[in-house]
Parts: C-alpha cells; sequence; structure tokens
C-alpha cells in the first residue's frame, strides 16, 4: 500500500504554530536582552536553533525553517557585535554556519521521523478498519448461511 499524504503530520494548526513560535521568539529575546551583552554576544543563535528543534518536532519543518531565517537574521542584527548592524565577519560567519548546520540536520532528521511515525499510525488505522470491514462481512454471511439452513 503507498501512503501518500504522510506528509501531513501535523495535527496543530497554523495559528498555533504561529503562537507558539512567536511565544518563545518573545520569550527568548527577552531573557537574552535581560542577561546582557556578556552573555548574549557569545550565544546569539543557540537558543533560538534549539526552539527551532522544539517547534520541528511539533509543527514541522516549514515552522522551523522560517523560525530560523527570522531569528538568524535578528539575532545577528542585535546580539553580535557591532549591535544594530547586519555584519557576517569570518568568525561570526563561521560560528553562524555550524549553529545553522546543527539546526538544519536536528530539523530534518526529527521531521523524517515524524512522518514514519504518521505513515505506520495510518498503516495501522487502515489495517485496523480492514480487519472490521473483514469481520462484518463475515458475520453477515454467517448469518445468511444460518438463515438458509
Amino acid at each position: 500500500m503507498i501512503i501518500k499524504n504522510a506528509n501531513n503530520w501535523s495535527s496543530h494548526s497554523v495559528s498555533d504554530a504561529l503562537f507558539w513560535s512567536a511565544l518563545s521568539f518573545v520569550i527568548i529575546s527577552g531573557w537574552m536582552l535581560y542577561m546582557g551583552p556578556n552573555f548574549y554576544s557569545v550565544h546569539p543563535y543557540k537558543f533560538y536553533f534549539f526552539a527551532a528543534t522544539v517547534l520541528a518536532y511539533f509543527f514541522g519543518y516549514i515552522t522551523a525553517s522560517i523560525y530560523i531565517l527570522i531569528a538568524s537574521i535578528y539575532a545577528n542584527l542585535y546580539f553580535v557585535p557591532p549591535f544594530g548592524i547586519f555584519t557576517l565577519t569570518l568568525d561570526e560567519f563561521e560560528r553562524f554556519l555550524i549553529n545553522l548546520l546543527f539546526g538544519s540536520v536536528a530539523i530534518f532528521f526529527i521531521e523524517v521521523l515524524q512522518r514514519q511515525r504518521f505513515k505506520s499510525k495510518l498503516l495501522l488505522l487502515v489495517s485496523e478498519s480492514r480487519y472490521l470491514i473483514i469481520l462484518h462481512r463475515d458475520n453477515q454471511l454467517l448469518q445468511e448461511l444460518k438463515r438458509k439452513e
């Protein structure tokens, strides 16, 4: 049997994804601003990428990819010195690329695993419904045979 809709595995709506994405973005940004420049200049991307992997687990790779893109630009603009200017020196680019690579790999693996989990769940539901159909059909045939006897 070919399962074609295993890509649509998330049971959450788009509004849920937007709400939790925005909430995590605001919480992480506020917390990093509270911790100060000594903290967020060392860890500008890590918490956003962690939040993106959690979002990928619940809402899928599209939400997580958009979140990473927006959060990376924001983090580079406000949490990487010189603040308020979008620059990428070689060291900053290397740090950004490593974080992007780890985050993207995690999001990719989560998406593949979630699709396989959903596919197996669909196959289980289909097999259960087919079993019930066969069972009811057999019961009907037995009842018809008893009536004829």
